[in-house]
């Protein structure tokens, strides 16, 4: 009986930080139960040591550099044994799907994000680069998109056989709620890189603009960093809300439950605009796994990953008043807060834990 072999192929893998690179990780660690064979290929990381990933996982790292990196990476593939007894999951399409089929493997996966599947400005991509070469390449996989959204925007450059539809699910025991310290305050909370497209500067407007009473009733503590980042908290200083906006810097992944059960809320107004795009949003599932509702705006694949007033909420995406009634209402009514908390860790425990992903990608993978 040939054993079931399992080749993750993803340049982003811990001790990386991203969504990605959490979500190829999971995988991995649930793939364990299911595969005989699990081997994860990515790329070699300074910190990175074998000795830190679970035994059971076999950990090949390439090259750190760009083109050296593709190049051993064809040659791992290449070099093999078995190959065909393989499913291999890529966590992008580009280049890893590429090396994979050229190195004349049959059973291969990708996961498909959001943003790599618009066309943007670029006359490049427009032209070229999505309807020609995703189109050519993509029909030769299966592809496993995050949201419906996501599926759809495949839909348009492939064969809509080739789509599975796989919302994400979450580490609902890592990302769990602790007991917490109350306030006197509402404790606002935004986990993300730090990019324009990402809405902190129209938090920060609506923020701005309320009345006194609720400023001295709220804190707003970002995590992250990003190439925005000096920008905003110029606007801070700008606008004399220093006391009120706090900044944490990037926080390492086994410091986020912890950063979240601090928050009484949590937002992020993430915008669709030209190549720019939320495909899913896992920050908002963390959140709400340690029962802290959540604020998003209806772009993208948010929709998928919050259900409106089941632990949650979705606005129109620049909706400065419906964010700012939605802020208020919350902060004269404690209550609401701690029920759609109460709701928030009750939907991902039934509907959106990695174990109930984790079944459902083993047999596309199958």
């Amino acid at each position: 009986m040939k054993k079931k072999k399992l080749l993750i192929f993803s340049y982003d893998f811990p001790p990386s930080d991203g969504g990605i690179s959490r979500l190829c990780n999971e995988i991995a660690h649930k793939a364990i139960d299911e595969f005989d064979d699990v081997t994860v290929l990515t790329r070699r990381k300074v910190e990175a040591q074998k000795s830190s990933f679970n035994q059971k996982i076999k950990i090949r790292f390439v090259h750190k550099r760009r083109v050296l990196s593709e190049l051993t990476s064809l040659w791992f593939l290449l070099t093999l044994k078995n190959k065909n007894n393989y499913q291999v999951l890529c966590g992008v399409w580009h280049p890893e799907a590429f090396l994979v089929w050229l190195a004349g493997y049959k059973k291969i996966n990708v996961l498909v994000h959001g943003a790599e599947m618009l066309t943007g400005a670029s006359k490049f991509r427009k032209f070229f680069w999505l309807p020609i070469y995703a189109n050519w390449l993509l029909n030769k996989v299966t592809i496993i998109a995050n949201s419906d959204y996501t599926g759809s925007l495949c839909e348009i450059i492939v064969s809509k056989k080739h789509v599975n539809v796989l919302p994400l699910g979450v580490n609902h025991q890592f990302f769990k709620p602790f007991k917490k310290t109350n306030t006197n305050k509402v404790i606002i909370g935004t986990v993300s890189r730090i990019e324009k497209f990402k809405g902190h500067d129209f938090i920060l407007k609506v923020i701005s603009k309320l009345p006194n009473k609720y400023l001295k009733k709220i804190e707003w503590h970002i995590a992250g960093t990003g190439p925005y980042l000096n920008q905003l908290k110029k606007n801070v200083t700008t606008l004399n809300l220093d006391e009120i906006v706090k900044f944490h810097g990037f926080v390492p992944d086994d410091e986020l439950p912890s950063f979240y059960n601090f928050l009484d809320l949590f937002i992020l107004c993430t915008r669709e605009i030209e190549d720019e795009v939320e495909g899913f949003g896992l920050v908002f599932l963390e959140a709400q796994s340690c029962g802290v509702p959540v604020i998003g705006t209806n772009t993208g694949g948010i929709s998928s990953a919050i259900e409106n007033k089941k632990g949650g909420w979705l606005i129109e995406q620049d909706n400065e008043q419906e964010l700012s009634n939605l802020i208020t209402l919350l902060v004269e009514n404690n209550s609401i807060l701690k029920v759609e908390g109460i709701k928030a860790r009750h939907r991902v425990e039934k509907e959106c834990t990695w174990e109930l992903y984790s079944q459902k990608l083993f047999k596309i993978l199958k």
